[in-house]
């Protein structure tokens, strides 16, 4: 990699790579009190360093040789020790619930956050070293196809940066709080796609010969849950006399009723008795054959970051109360049966209410 010199005296720096994208790393270079040349590594660029501070450091260290003591910026970082982000999210991460959720974001802390602050003094944080952040991950790419990072992922590890912040500052290991100048990128992921009738029934006939995928799509398109909800419903949730359906609902923290129809009370009676449940109805996660059977019927040619219109799993919650609006059903009642904590969530579902102005807009002859 090349070597070149900057315009600041005795700082350079060589190009380098990291995460597979161009980088530098900075050096100083000085004599020490035998006259002989030294010359020691101060960073990254991507780790927040930058000439001025190199230029400081060597500045410091010369000054040390000529006054034969350490000039007292040097002595109080000295006795200060470094905080470091693992200190933090070690903390943080203690006093979380081993979920699916934590796993995910100690997982993107690991990759991401910790990568590139982990020789970063967190108290001396400032808006620069955030902006870094924030465009590193933008120049992340993973694959042998060079992707970058959606820009909703990006979201997700800036918000759990954010986050640790303010557990450090809340909890008194930090006194600045730079969560402040965290910039979230402004998304529109609404899904806009559901399933016709059609292709809900090619659904049920592509999955009828796995009776767990089976039964799975026909609680989540007539109760709407979540797959997490489904996955932890037990046999004492079903209450197959009154036909109803208790769900658990993580994001929002709650429990809620859902009405179980004729055809999957029966189905569910069926599974019981034929897989003898004694307690949970799913002993094992099945999202990636799940998904496979949606990749394969409706996403052939969607974009794989196309979130507006490819179908996942919470396309099926989607569709159910995208079908209870098109029948007319009230949009308080829709909000009962998603366990919205807010109409507003629910409003987006009253376009496609048949008295939403489809009537007005026929009448018109122009």
């Amino acid at each position: 990699m090349g070597r070149h010199t900057t315009k600041t005296t005795g700082v350079l720096y060589r190009d380098t790579i990291t995460n597979g994208k161009a980088d530098k790393t900075y050096y100083i270079r000085y004599k020490d009190v035998n006259n002989k040349t030294r010359e020691i590594k101060i960073g990254k660029y991507s780790e927040g360093i930058r000439e001025n501070y190199c230029n400081q450091i060597r500045n410091e260290i010369i000054t040390k040789q000529r006054i034969g003591e350490e000039p007292p910026a040097i002595s109080k970082k000295k006795k200060k020790s470094i905080l470091s982000i693992e200190k933090i999210a070690e903390s943080y991460f203690e006093q979380r619930n081993d979920t699916r959720s934590t796993l995910t974001d100690k997982s993107n802390y690991n990759k991401y956050i910790k990568v590139f602050f982990n020789e970063i003094d967190i108290d001396n944080l400032n808006k620069t070293n955030i902006d870094s952040f924030s465009k590193y991950l933008q120049n992340i790419t993973y694959s042998k196809d060079n992707k970058k990072l959606a820009e909703k992922t990006i979201n997700n590890i800036l918000n759990l940066f954010k986050t640790i912040i303010k557990y450090g500052v809340k909890n008194d290991f930090i006194k600045n709080d730079v969560s402040k100048y965290v910039k979230l990128f402004s998304i529109d992921n609404a899904r806009e796609r559901f399933l016709s009738k059609e292709e809900i029934n090619t659904l049920f006939e592509s999955s009828k010969n796995d009776d767990v995928l089976y039964l799975i799509y026909k609680i989540a398109l007539n109760t709407g849950a979540r797959l997490s909800s489904i996955l932890n419903i037990q046999k004492n949730d079903i209450d197959f006399t009154h036909e109803l359906l208790t769900l658990k609902d993580f994001k929002n923290k709650s429990t809620y009723k859902a009405f179980l129809t004729e055809e999957l009370s029966q189905l569910l009676e069926n599974y019981i008795i034929n897989h003898d449940i004694k307690n949970k109805l799913f002993i094992s996660n099945p999202e990636r054959r799940l998904r496979s059977i949606l990749n394969t019927l409706f996403n052939e040619n969607i974009q794989e970051d196309d979130r507006k219109n490819k179908i996942v799993f919470h396309s099926l919650r989607h569709t159910f109360a995208s079908h209870l609006a098109i029948n007319g059903t009230p949009i308080f009642t829709i909000q009962k049966l998603m366990n919205h904590k807010d109409i507003k969530m629910t409003l987006r579902y009253a376009k496609l209410a048949p008295d939403s102005g489809r009537e007005a807009i026929s009448s018109l002859y122009f």
